[in-house]
């Protein structure tokens, strides 16, 4: 095990996140969340496996939960049947079990695309399915994911703490855009990569590819398709809280400039997620405007939409050098990517994902194992039917129980934003999406859309007085 410079840092901020309260460690969590190229900790027993900052936060905020009791109770509650907490810890649980036992039973029945580390370097290629260091570090990832979540669940029921965790998301998409800039801005003036020194993780570093002439924004990531995964869940959190009215100064230019970044990134994963988003909260703001009275910014939105996408497609029409430029970078990020050697690849790991589902029994090849390129070929070739049952009921909670959640207006609307962060973000991974974990930031706006606020203290009532003797009186 080796710690980085990056880890020291980590460590210093996670103590003193014990001493300054929740608010500090909320918000340098999430921002940590932003650091997927970093390795906070290389452990070389595992192969070189990394231990991203977030995940040693993750540590800190656990241990502070611990400390003070009061989370783990109110995480508790997510936990008990059948709420969201059940069957994601019943994933994590099964998860961890076919991790161990899956690719032991059946061990040489099936090739799997796996990471695999040769004289050329890192890639993937296809090998007999064997116990292998992903077995390990992925379902410690998953389980991370689990904690997340009882955590920000726990944070979320509490007024104060909704608010913080709210943000607290702004705060990171803020930051988010910070680095995108200093990535286009350094690839533009020829300084080289100044984010250089948070590139330390073992990972390849797609960071310097153009499409159609525009840099690729990776921002922070590794490469433009995580960047993109994690800016739709910011894009859909800032503008849906933008139509409910709230922090308006904050999230009108975060929308905006999130919207920019995710056109400019040109990732099919963010073209993807952020169509899908658009496309079902333009249909569930209609449906809303039909059945019950909507906000100024909602009515607008399905006004506006159509009538801005129409005219910007006519003017783009209009000025052919511009209209070639977006039938370039549409046709290359998209329709000419599946014929791509990137495409064809990743096909094929979603075709073998698939078969490995048959040649397990539906049982799963264990996660760590099977490497697809969609969320749910990654979920069934690796967990099988069982852990797609349970994810899958965890998922149809998130989105669709809201019975005894928030019912104020802030909290509901911060939920309702959670909620879209979470659909944007599944959608972006149904494209691209290589194994069963989301990913952090999914888990702690999963956390905050399914908080239900705390139970009030039932007050005791006051000691019956006994009347007056008349000796007394």
């Amino acid at each position: 095990m080796r710690i980085e410079a990056i880890g020291v840092v980590a460590i210093l901020i996670g103590l003193v996140g014990w001493m300054a309260g929740p608010a500090f460690s909320t918000r340098a969590f999430f921002v940590s969340t932003l650091f997927s190229s970093a390795a906070a900790i290389l452990l070389t027993s595992l192969g070189q496996a990394n231990v991203q900052p977030a995940h040693l936060l993750l540590g800190f905020l656990a241990v502070g939960a611990v400390a003070r009791r009061e989370p783990l109770r109110m995480a508790g509650r997510t936990l008990a049947y059948p709420r969201e907490g059940f069957w994601l810890a019943l994933t994590a649980i099964y998860a961890v079990l076919s991790a161990a036992f899956l690719p032991r039973i059946f061990a040489g029945t099936t090739d799997v695309f796996a990471i695999a580390r040769t004289q050329l370097g890192t890639g993937v290629m296809a090998v007999p399915l064997h116990p292998t260091t992903g077995n390990v570090t992925q379902p410690i990832y998953f389980a991370g994911d689990v904690v997340c979540f009882c955590l920000f669940y726990a944070e979320a029921c509490k007024p104060v703490g909704l608010a913080t965790v709210t943000k607290a998301a702004l705060l990171c998409a803020t930051v988010n855009l910070v680095f995108a800039a200093i990535d286009v801005a350094s690839y533009l003036g020829g300084l080289g990569d100044m984010l250089a020194v948070i590139r330390n993780g073992d990972y390849r570093m797609l960071n310097e590819a153009t499409v159609g002439g525009f840099k690729r924004i990776v921002g922070s990531f590794p490469e433009a398709s995580t960047f993109a995964y994690y800016t739709i869940g910011f894009f859909a959190f800032s503008t849906r809280l933008w139509l409910a009215g709230v922090y308006l100064r904050a999230t009108v230019p975060l929308t905006l400039l999130s919207f920019a970044a995710l056109v400019f990134s040109t990732s099919s994963t963010g073209y993807a997620g952020t169509t899908a988003f658009l496309g079902a909260l333009f249909l569930v703001g209609f449906a809303q405007m039909l059945t019950r009275p909507v906000t100024r910014t909602m009515l607008g939105f399905v006004g506006l939409v159509p009538a801005i996408l129409a005219v910007g497609l006519l003017g783009l029409r209009l000025y052919p050098p511009a209209w070639n430029v977006l039938v370039e970078m549409v046709n290359q990020t998209v329709f000419d990517k599946l014929a791509s050697s990137s495409g064809v690849e990743r096909s094929l790991w979603n075709t073998q994902a698939l078969t490995n589902f048959v040649d397990t029994h539906a049982l799963g090849g264990g996660v760590g194992s099977v490497r697809a390129s969609s969320f749910p070929v990654a979920v069934l070739g690796n967990v099988g039917v069982i852990g797609a049952l349970t994810y899958g009921l965890f998922l149809l909670r998130l989105f669709l129980v809201r019975g005894d959640r928030w019912a104020a207006p802030f909290p509901a609307a911060c939920q309702s934003a959670a909620r879209w962060a979470c659909f944007a973000q599944l959608a972006g991974a149904s494209v691209a999406g290589s194994f069963i974990d989301l990913g952090l930031p999914f888990f702690i706006f999963a956390g905050l859309a399914c908080a239900r606020p705390m139970p009030l203290p039932v007050a005791r009532s006051a000691p019956r007085q006994r009347p007056l003797s008349p000796a007394a009186a």
